[in-house]
């Protein structure tokens, strides 16, 4: 323990002179003549001790001290709380007994171990107690959990119990690689393959338009039931609109059949697949499936306008290509003879070139939405002179390689976590060096990042003027971005969709409500509905002063009420989880005497995907335990697990010091230090009448 003060320890020698000088000043002639000498040198200490104490603890005084901590190993249990772990034929006892064997565990562990529980399934929480409802599973979110929660701290070991069955997330094998503590396992459920037959998955577009035709994929798989004829149909209410009879032909079967429906009513439409049971069907809750697929009555026309080929122009049609609602065409600048007003969107890859801008002027006069897409073939100087709210100058414009940065205030649409992460990943673009001026009205969504250095050059940016929507992308090599996303996926939906997204915004038409909700048409029923406002006075300024309600209505006439919170100038609401179902809703706002109403509908889906797969994968267990120091038992050997815990000589308590630091002014001792001394002071004077 000891004093420290941040200022020198000199004014340590000034605060002793300052209660010297003070005391001396106050007793050197006072009752030298009726105070005897010892007395008037005992009232002189304490004088110059208050005045110094007082001025010492004006420096700011730190009491510094060493305090030992002792940390008990933490011993980490991970229970799988997914509908998979309890739909086996063990069911009962693990909705029964099992809950006590778990707290066996604990309580065994608890003796000697700090023990720390949590459930997981789709989401990681603190608990103990499982109930089999998780409609998910996601191994490797409770071990990121892990990893981020107890860094750096005393883990004993960590103890997952699960089936060895996940749907959503990595690979828990690698996901649990860097943890540097033993993992041991409970094995639950069953690995042995039962009788029955399911429906594997159902593969369709979410999108379709009124009047078309639209596949259904269907996967049935089977599991001994060699020589059962079964029928597979597709219904919608109590009509069947279409049929397969399906015959299982071994122990291991799995076959897809497809069926071609038609879309005759608009909106989003639930249709029922279902596959009859076979006796002694192990698990009947996946013989039916429930899609939803939206029924749209128009498509968005987008043109892809240029002057010579480049893969970007294939990336950006694939990827419009990938979604129903935009009916894409390409042409070549010299050969586009229509009417630019029939588009909704027309994207202009490096056009004004410097081949050539003639017959841009018609695009340019028409006031459809346009999306310019600038590369080393761009001409500037034509291009400078389009009013698109972004002008590039220099004597010789170059061209670097840029990497896209995030503009985190960024808020014409939403840009979802992966589609953030993959900005992140992306390689880069090629975009033009000079003299970036944009209009101080633009929305900059992607800044350029050279090198190292995080600059204000746009490189996504969008512009609104009285005639239409302007985006531009400052840059080429797009297909770049679509190929990381493969690789880093296995899919190109991340760059699909933020590319929608773009799409999205330049193609619709201006929304001139006061009243304006956004609320997606489907919810899995493991998400919170969720819904956004906004609210205009008649100058189109927004504002967020009057309530903003919603009322939620059911398919059984039951309703909901809600009200949205005010979120920097708009509204927002969770409105939590519903049920699986159709529902409707109608929010409302009142600004003044005039009262705003919107409706709409939506729809919250099943998650099924813990009934298509009730296979145990303890394999699975047996390689994260083995890389890491553990076992794997079984739900008998639980009784056991701790006692191999507790003879591990490698989980002990860790002792460690740490400085700490505290205010010496806050130390009562000190103030009541000072008064006593002034107060005995006071008492001494008095009695001796001075």
């Amino acid at each position: 323990m000891g004093l420290v003060t941040e200022y020198s320890a000199w004014f340590i020698l000034l605060c002793l002179i300052a209660g010297g000088i003070y005391a001396f000043a106050l007793y050197f002639r006072a009752g030298k003549d009726t105070v005897p000498g010892w007395l008037l040198k005992l009232l002189t200490a304490f004088r110059f001790l208050s005045v110094f104490i007082i001025a010492f603890l004006l420096l700011s005084p730190m009491i510094k001290r060493k305090v030992n901590f002792v940390e008990k190993p933490v011993i980490i249990i991970g229970q799988d709380n997914s509908t998979s772990v309890g739909m086996g034929k063990d069911s009962v006892f693990m909705k029964s007994s099992y809950p006590a064997k778990l707290n066996d565990l604990i309580k065994k562990l608890e003796k000697k171990y700090e023990v720390h529980t949590f459930l997981f399934d789709d989401k990681v929480r603190s608990g103990a107690t499982p109930d089999f409802s998780g409609k998910m599973t996601d191994i490797s979110a409770f071990t990121e959990e892990l990893k981020t929660r107890y860094a750096n701290r005393n883990v004993g070991a960590v103890i997952i119990a699960t089936d060895g069955i996940y749907n959503k997330g990595l690979n828990p094998y690698y996901s649990a690689e860097d943890i540097s503590f033993p993992i041991y396992a409970v094995a639950l459920g069953d690995t042995s393959l039962q009788r029955d037959i399911m429906i594997k998955k159902c593969n369709y577009n979410r999108e379709v338009f009124l009047g078309d035709q639209f596949p259904v994929e269907v996967q049935v798989d089977a599991s001994k039931c060699s020589g059962e004829n079964v029928r597979l149909t597709i219904s919608k209410g109590s009509q069947i609109l279409a049929a397969q009879d399906v015959a299982v032909a071994g122990d291991h079967f799995s076959k897809k059949y497809t069926f071609l429906l038609e879309a005759k009513e608009k909106g989003i439409q639930r249709f029922t697949v279902s596959v009859t049971p076979v006796n002694n069907d192990f698990y009947k809750g996946n013989n039916v499936q429930e899609i939803y697929i939206d029924v749209q009555d128009s498509r968005e026309k987008v043109a892809i306008i240029y002057d010579f080929p480049h893969p970007d122009i294939s990336a950006l049609a694939q990827a419009l290509a990938s979604g129903l609602r935009y009916e894409v065409s390409e042409f070549k600048l010299s050969e586009f003879k229509e009417e630019a007003g029939i588009y909704d969107l027309i994207i202009l890859y490096q056009v004004p070139s410097l081949v050539s801008a003639a017959g841009i002027e018609k695009i340019t006069a028409s006031k459809t939405s346009l999306l310019y897409v600038l590369g080393t073939q761009t001409d500037f100087n034509s291009f400078n002179k389009l009013n698109t709210g972004l002008t590039i100058t220099g004597t010789r414009i170059s061209f670097s390689e840029v990497f896209p940065v995030l503009n985190s205030s960024f808020a014409l649409f939403t840009l979802d976590k992966e589609e953030q992460q993959a900005f992140q990943d992306d390689p880069p673009l090629m975009a033009p060096y000079g003299n970036y001026l944009a209009n101080p009205l633009a929305d900059i969504m992607l800044y350029q990042k050279i090198g190292s250095v995080s600059t204000q050059f746009p490189l996504i940016m969008f512009y609104q003027d009285a005639s239409r929507k302007t985006g531009i992308i400052a840059g080429e090599n797009l297909w770049r971005w679509r190929l990381s996303d493969y690789i880093h996926s296995g899919n190109h939906e991340t760059f699909d969709k933020v590319i929608h997204k773009i799409v999205q915004f330049l193609s619709v038409k201006g929304d001139k409500s006061f009243f304006r909700v956004k609320i997606a048409s489907r919810f899995p029923e493991t998400d919170p509905v969720q819904a956004d406002a906004e609210l205009y006075n008649e100058s189109y300024e927004l504002i967020n002063q009057p309530d903003v309600s919603m009322v939620i209505t059911d398919e059984n006439n039951k309703s909901f009420p809600f009200g949205f919170n005010k979120a920097g100038n708009g509204y927002s609401l969770n409105a939590g989880n519903f049920p699986v179902g159709r529902y409707k809703y109608k929010a409302s706002a009142k600004v003044g005497t005039k009262i705003y109403e919107s409706t709409g509908e939506f729809m919250v889906i099943p998650v099924n995907i813990e009934a298509t797969s009730i296979i145990a994968d303890h394999a699975l267990l047996h390689r994260i335990t083995h890389s890491h120091d553990g076992i794997v038992v079984d739900v008998k050997g639980m009784d056991s697990l701790s006692g191999k815990i507790l003879d591990r000589k490698d989980i002990h308590s860790v002792s460690y010091s740490q400085k700490r630091f505290s205010e010496l002014v806050s130390t009562p001792w000190v103030f009541i230090l000072i008064l006593l001394l002034l107060s005995v002071e006071w008492a001494i004077r008095k009695r001796s009448g001075m």
